[in-house]
């Protein structure tokens, strides 16, 4: 009679690791989908901010067309490559390497301008910028310009302008910006010019 009893008590107690198995199987899954939330949360968040944060490089083609403020027959055409490194939080770094064609009184020139400026997206949003920029350059042409001028000249700028969010992260931007010519009196004549220039350009991450 005692060993029955021993006998009919053994499933009972086999009986209970399937119990804790099954237990310890149901925490774990709640566990995985707080992992996932979390690696689509941190994905989100470094798309939105991947424009205009420190230490992010853009490259672009740029291109302008700028009237002689006092001689409206004195045009320039630039374009080339313009590379963006943005040192602080919406404020960039800009260098130029611009090819520029002057048509002026008195016989035309071409040559090669390298800018350097700074950007400050004053107004950000994802899909729109509003931006001030301002800097200088160096001009180098195959002839006088202006006209009694000289070959060599120092070209300040400044202006304003916008830029939209296109497809592929790329950026449209267009503004407007005062630019000067002028040999900053280091040759004997210095007559100068100031143009009116509106210019616009694409812009990719590198």
């Amino acid at each position: 009679m005692i060993i029955l009893l021993i006998l009919a008590a053994t499933p009972l107690t086999t009986q209970l690791p399937t119990i804790n198995t099954s237990a310890t199987l149901a925490f774990e899954q709640p566990v995985e989908e707080s992992d996932a939330t979390a690696t689509e949360t941190i994905d989100i968040d470094n798309s939105v901010l991947a424009w205009g944060t420190p230490d992010t490089w853009r490259w672009g083609i740029v291109g302008g067309y700028g009237k002689d403020v006092k001689d409206s027959d004195n045009s320039l055409t630039t374009i080339g490559l313009e590379f963006e490194y943005f040192a602080e939080d919406d404020l960039s770094i800009d260098l130029g390497f611009l090819f520029m064609d002057v048509d002026q009184v008195g016989g035309g020139a071409n040559g090669f301008n390298f800018t350097l400026q700074l950007r400050w997206h004053a107004v950000k949003r994802d899909d729109f910028s509003f931006f001030l920029e301002g800097g200088a350059g160096m001009l180098r042409t195959s002839e006088n310009v202006p006209i009694g001028g000289s070959k060599f000249n120092f070209t300040p700028q400044a202006g304003f302008g916008c830029s939209f969010a296109m497809n592929n992260d790329a950026r449209w931007l267009i503004g407007l910006r005062w630019h000067h010519i002028s040999n900053a009196n280091t040759y004997d004549t210095n007559p100068g010019r100031d143009s009116w220039q509106l210019w616009t350009g694409i812009s990719f991450p590198f």
